[in-house]
């Protein structure tokens, strides 16, 4: 790792903020559910904060509680909003509505953390996540120095982590990811990472950006 490189991108990825209470009890992955009145309140502090920093573009997941702070940022900085499907929610495909109390009762819901190539019905395996979090991630090599902002959602943010740091998919859920916080990571030139903050507020990004990684 080529620590004293001139040239690095610096990406935080940001979950969405809380939902509306009605779906909090249910397996909605890729369901486009809305933020809940205090996620939007939130979403706009965050956009608040980021206000203050020079970003080179934002990506964006489609789905509503990740592209509303998404669209506004982008609106308020006049910088490019990308959006992307690699960024959606993991898809529970037939589990997709139903309550987490149900689904936790099947045993393929747990076999899926022994084999990740175990998919609910329809729906995509915790392999299929990685895969298109690491394409997401090579999508991102070409991009010149600087700041990028990302919306999207915690199954994919652990699925990068768990992709990026080469662990097994049953440490999926050996990382918490908070609604509105940052993972900052850093990508040097010759293609090495740096994982420099977990559940970062965003309002203290600007020391860890400022500060050495070495």
């Amino acid at each position: 790792m080529n620590l004293i490189s001139s040239f690095c991108q610096n990406l935080i990825f940001i979950r969405h903020g809380f939902i509306a209470e009605e779906y909090r009890k249910i397996f909605y992955g890729q369901l486009d559910v809305p933020l809940s009145e205090e996620g939007k309140i939130k979403s706009l502090k965050v956009v608040d904060e980021l206000s203050n920093y020079s970003i080179k573009a934002i990506f964006s997941s489609p789905l509503q509680r990740a592209f509303f702070p998404a669209k506004i940022l982008s609106e308020r900085k006049k910088i490019p909003l990308i959006i992307k499907e690699e960024l959606k929610e993991i898809n529970y495909g037939i589990w997709t509505g139903r309550p987490r109390e149900e689904i936790y009762k099947e045993p393929l819901f747990w076999e899926r953390f022994k084999n990740d190539t175990i998919s609910p019905p329809e729906g995509e395996s915790i392999r299929d996540l990685r895969k298109r979090a690491k394409s997401f991630w090579e999508g991102l090599k070409d991009l010149e120095e600087g700041l990028y902002v990302i919306f999207t959602h915690g199954g994919f943010i652990r699925a990068l982590l768990c992709e990026l740091l080469n662990l097994e998919s049953r440490f999926l859920f050996t990382f918490e990811i908070y609604h509105l916080r940052g993972v900052l990571i850093t990508h040097f030139e010759d293609n090495q990472i740096l994982v420099r903050g977990i559940n970062i507020d965003v309002k203290d990004l600007g020391v860890l950006l400022e500060s050495a990684y070495w």
